[in-house]
């Protein structure tokens, strides 16, 4: 007799399940039909009009090693962590710290669960001092970190910080999957990507600002007379204009670091923007390791 076989559905966890991208990735993920989903979210930003139909949902806070979330990890095909207590750059060093805890103990819940993929959502801003280095470039995955985004004008930076603290929690992140990735009972790949800015929503280009930040999560006033010169302000721009990660990139990029094929202990990390016109970012790597061209331009947005 004929055998039919079934493809076995597989499952992602996905942290701050209700935030931006957690929301993005799930609905998509949703849509393939060969996909379940749980999302993490804290009770606190837990919102049920935010989460996905289908979707199954545990409320806990990741800094706490002990707290409900953990039930979710094992047996997980794939970890996806977006969370963290502030996820912008304006997040204090307690923000970050705090930060740091959710990763810390997911990564290692995810590892001792023998996991087969974690996905860590890291961030440009582990290299934001390249900004002010123009003639330095490319800006790749193996570049020494230059931790911050240090803005030129005053008012922006006092609205949008300077993501010293924000980014610090971002490659310790890094720093413990690869710890992680070389135990001795490494049962866990590990795919790093350093995010560019992919915007709440649609996402156009045409929203992009020099203060590197939605207007929703600035910080509230920026003193006065810290108005800069035009200059100042399209410098800015112009860097957070190149760092610019389109929804379709974003997903195909989550798509891909999700079905890579590698083997328990191995790690990549690469760079996560979309192709925009002029950018230092090296997307040679991302190419390469996640056979994945990027097809967005921030200057040839799509309509």
């Amino acid at each position: 007799c004929r055998r039919l076989a079934r493809r076995r559905r597989r499952r992602v966890v996905i942290t701050g399940g209700c935030g931006n991208l957690g929301v993005k990735l799930c609905t998509h993920l949703l849509a393939t039909g060969e996909v379940d989903v749980t999302l993490i979210e804290h009770p606190q930003f837990y919102r049920a009009d935010r989460v996905p139909a289908g979707a199954s949902v545990v409320l806990g806070d990741l800094a706490d090693a002990t707290d409900a979330w953990r039930a979710a990890v094992p047996g997980a095909d794939a970890v996806v962590h977006f969370s963290a207590v502030n996820p912008y750059p304006n997040a204090s060093w307690a923000e970050s710290a705090a930060s740091m805890s959710h990763a810390f103990n997911l990564f290692v819940a995810a590892s001792e669960a023998g996991v087969r993929r974690v996905i860590f959502a890291s961030s440009n801003h582990v290299m934001g001092g390249y900004k002010d280095l123009p003639d330095f470039g490319p800006i790749t995955p193996v570049t020494p970190p230059r931790c911050g985004t240090m803005l030129r004008d005053a008012a922006d930076l006092a609205k949008s910080g300077d993501a010293v603290a924000y980014a610090a929690a971002k490659l310790a992140g890094e720093q413990l999957c690869r710890t992680l990735a070389c135990r001795a009972a490494r049962r866990t790949s590990f795919v790093l990507l350093r995010i560019g800015w992919c915007q709440p929503g649609d996402n156009h280009p045409s929203t992009l600002s020099s203060a590197g930040v939605p207007p929703q999560f600035q910080t509230v006033g920026g003193g006065p007379g810290a108005a800069a010169a035009a200059k100042e302000e399209d410098a800015d721009e112009a860097w957070f204009r190149n760092m610019w990660l389109s929804n379709g990139d974003f997903l195909r990029y989550l798509d891909a670091a999700i079905r890579l094929p590698l083997a328990a202990g191995e790690l990549r990390l690469v760079n996560a923007m979309s192709r925009n016109t002029g950018m230092r970012w090296s997307l040679d790597e991302t190419r390469r390791v996640l056979g994945v061209e990027a097809q967005d331009d921030a200057s040839r947005p799509p309509p």
